[in-house]
């Protein structure tokens, strides 16, 4: 083979490989355009507005129970305490970079019923009495949505934390002793506060698509999520009418709960009294519809 052949194969080795270097970055090219083509067109804003409803799916043992007299003496029973049942209003903003997927940050308010029992811990006059417990949180809700991204009715599942930021709790005791005379009424409020709470927030649903800018949308929510006050008090005490709280210590109407305390610490009246903390339990299942806004 002359030195002229051998020139002329190198040649043609080297062209057809930097042709085909060339080929390949342009199918990159190309396929990058029309992935981030593809998804700087399917990409959105938007905020949906929504109510749920739902049980509480954990409870609390230890703070309500209920009195009863089977004629053989007074028996008292364990009532659990399910903070999670209740009301659900929730305002959300999310970015979607494609159909099939979405960034979420909610925010929601949860007003819970209240729990009945006979006697609560911690209330004056409480060891009888009518009682009523329900928990009130604010929350913030960031989540991943997921989708098929189908165009009219399109199922959808959404996973993400939840942080309560302002969770509280109330305990009322009403007392009504017509043993006595004169009749005896009683009233107290205990206040739980402080602290915030954190868990899980998941929901399967599906949006109805109606036209380009609104949607409706229908899930199952499923929060996990119990809460340990940092604080309580009692904010409010009356017996027959007459205000009593100006007659309680500090120690009597304040309480601050710890992890681990002293038992042998003395505390003295113009100081709060000191507790183990407790978990109360807000986690829920609920039905949730709502209106979705696309911008």
């Amino acid at each position: 083979m002359s030195a002229f052949q051998l020139e002329f194969i190198m040649f043609c080795i080297y062209f057809c490989v930097e042709k085909l270097k060339d080929m390949k970055r342009a199918l990159l090219v190309l396929l990058v355009s029309v992935l981030f083509g593809g998804l700087l067109q399917a990409q959105s804003f938007y905020a949906r507005l929504g109510v749920g409803v739902g049980p509480g799916i954990s409870s609390n043992l230890d703070m309500l129970y209920s009195y009863s007299n089977n004629g053989s003496g007074t028996m008292v029973t364990i009532v659990p305490l399910t903070l999670g049942r209740g009301f659900t209003g929730v305002a959300a903003f999310g970015y979607s970079p494609s159909k099939y997927i979405g960034l979420e940050l909610g925010i929601s308010q949860f007003v819970g019923f209240p729990n009945i029992a006979d006697s609560v811990l911690k209330l004056p006059g409480g060891s009888s009495a009518n009682v009523h417990v329900a928990g009130n949180m604010l929350s913030l809700v960031p989540s991943i949505v997921i989708s098929p991204g189908f165009d009219n009715f399109n199922p959808y599942a959404r996973i993400g934390f939840i942080l309560g930021i302002r969770p509280t709790v109330n305990a009322t005791a009403e007392t009504n002793n017509a043993s006595v005379y004169p009749a005896m009424e009683s009233e107290a409020i205990r206040h739980y506060y402080g602290g915030v709470a954190a868990g899980l927030n998941a929901a399967l649903g599906v949006s109805w698509t109606l036209n380009q800018t609104i949607a409706l949308y229908a899930e199952c929510n499923f929060s996990s999520i119990n809460y340990s006050p940092r604080y309580s008090e009692i904010i409010y005490y009356e017996k027959n009418g007459i205000d009593q709280l100006p007659e309680l210590t500090i120690k009597e109407t304040k309480t601050e709960y710890y992890s681990n305390i002293n038992l042998d610490e003395e505390i003295p009246d113009t100081s709060p009294d000191k507790e183990l903390r407790k978990s109360l339990p807000f986690s829920n299942a609920s039905i949730a519809f709502g209106i979705v806004f696309k911008f």
